[in-house]
């Protein structure tokens, strides 16, 4: 969020400059989950559960990651059809499960198929890359390192989801009671943020360069 911050907040495009705001919901939502985590290992009889929190956020991460995977692909092609299809198919996912599950569970569904979708997003950016005649400095390109933050962080997260039931995923650590996935996740967001932040900073680097 601080390199957002820093790198972002006078560029001229209003969507990277939006990535600030995503970034500071997301860390208000990971305080405030962290929060009722908390209040809720201290009052066990009484849930405080923070699925719910997460449900929200997952609204705002479909919709300005779907932003910037449009602004990011129609550099090369209109993705404007695609990415609205992905939102709708992804908004009746989400309302099915409103009205089928308790808004106290997270919905896994939505946020398996919106990683699918994400995933998807990013492998054809990577092919019209490719295809693109233009010579393109891929160590300081802004739209590259962002999308790879994308692939790995929500492939890694697909993968531990669908495969969440195997035996090596849900062997509890007896130290601090986690489980591998838990360790995964750890190093799947060291991924996701450090390939951000570093698109932030070469997203200032180029802004400057071309002023």
């Amino acid at each position: 969020m601080i390199t957002a911050l820093l790198c972002l907040r006078k560029h001229s495009n209003a969507v990277w400059r939006s990535m600030i705001i995503f970034m500071l919901i997301t860390y208000v939502t990971e305080l405030m989950g962290f929060h009722l985590k908390m209040v809720n290992h201290a009052d066990p009889v009484h849930t405080h559960n923070n699925e719910w929190l997460y449900n929200l956020l997952l609204i705002v991460q479909i919709g300005f990651i779907s932003l910037m995977f449009r602004t990011i692909l129609n550099k090369y092609t209109n993705s404007d059809p695609a990415i609205i299809a992905g939102i709708v198919v992804l908004a009746i996912i989400y309302l099915y499960q409103v009205f089928n599950q308790t808004f106290y569970k997270y919905y896994n569904l939505t946020n398996i198929i919106a990683s699918i979708l994400f995933v998807l997003y990013g492998l054809v950016y990577y092919y019209l890359l490719l295809k693109d005649s233009a010579h393109e400095n891929l160590i300081m390109s802004a739209s590259f390192w962002w999308v790879a933050g994308i692939l790995f962080f929500y492939f890694g997260r697909t993968m531990c989801n669908i495969f969440f039931s195997q035996s090596p995923l849900i062997k509890i650590d007896p130290k601090n009671n986690h489980n591998l996935a838990h360790y995964i996740y750890i190093v799947l967001n060291l991924i996701l943020y450090s390939c951000w932040s570093y698109s932030f900073i070469c997203q200032r680097q180029t802004t400057r360069s071309n002023n």
